[in-house]
Formats: structure tokens, sequence, C-alpha cells
């Protein structure tokens, strides 16, 4: 109420272009807070967007190209597991993985992470 008093006596709007109070005062349609049905989204939706911006923002352009893309394309698809595998992806240093991905490198045998060595198998083409 004070701010909106404050607000009001600081900027007079001419009469056609006010909202009504109710509009302003946290309606969804005078604001753009979360509604009520926010909670229909995913239990994992969180955690994909925090592994899809990580992916887009690793410092290496070429990293970010194409665990990013990887990423943009593949994250909706992927179970909690296979998340959780993608997060230690995440966490290993970049020139190690862009030799890996790149194909210059085999992943060592120590590192057990399936999504890894999937990522990292050279693949067809999709047309000849």
């Amino acid at each position: 109420p004070i701010a909106r008093r404050a607000l009001s006596a600081a900027v007079r709007l001419p009469a056609a272009v006010r909202l009504p109070a109710r509009a302003v005062a946290g309606s969804a349609a005078g604001n753009q807070q979360a509604t009520a049905d926010s909670g229909k989204f995913d239990a994992l939706d969180k955690r994909r967007r925090q592994l899809l911006y990580r992916s887009k923002q690793r410092g290496w352009l070429e990293m970010d190209i194409m665990l990013g893309g990887w990423a943009s394309a593949r994250l909706a698809d992927l179970s909690e597991d296979q998340l959780t595998q993608f997060a230690e992806i995440i966490e290993m240093e970049n020139p190690d993985l862009y030799c890996w991905l790149t194909g210059q490198q085999d992943v060592p045998d120590d590192i057990s992470n399936p999504l890894l060595r999937t990522l990292c198998a050279p693949s067809l083409p999709t047309s000849l």
C-alpha cells in the first residue's frame, strides 16, 4: 500500500491508461509471477534447466556448441539416472572431454558413465 501510494503520487497516468486496482494488485494478468498451476511441470524440469544452462556456459565455445546443442535436443528425454550421468559429464574437465567427444582419444576404462560412452561413440551419417 505505501509503495502504491508513492508510485501513484509520483506517476499520474491518464485515466485511459490506468489499470483497475485488482489487475495491478496480484491477478495473473497484472503481474508476471507464476500462477497456481505452475506445479504442472515435471519434477526434474528444474534440474534439466540447470544442466542445459551449464552445458551452454562451459567457457570453451566448441564445448558450449557440442554439449549445449546435444542437451537442447535431448535433455527432455533423459531419465533421472541419465540426468545424473550428464551432471557428471558437465563436471569433467574441458580438455579431456573435448578429446573424447571429438574422437581424438578413447574414454579411459576407469570412467564408468554409459551416457558419456554413448556421446563419444562414433555415429553413422543420417544420409548417404
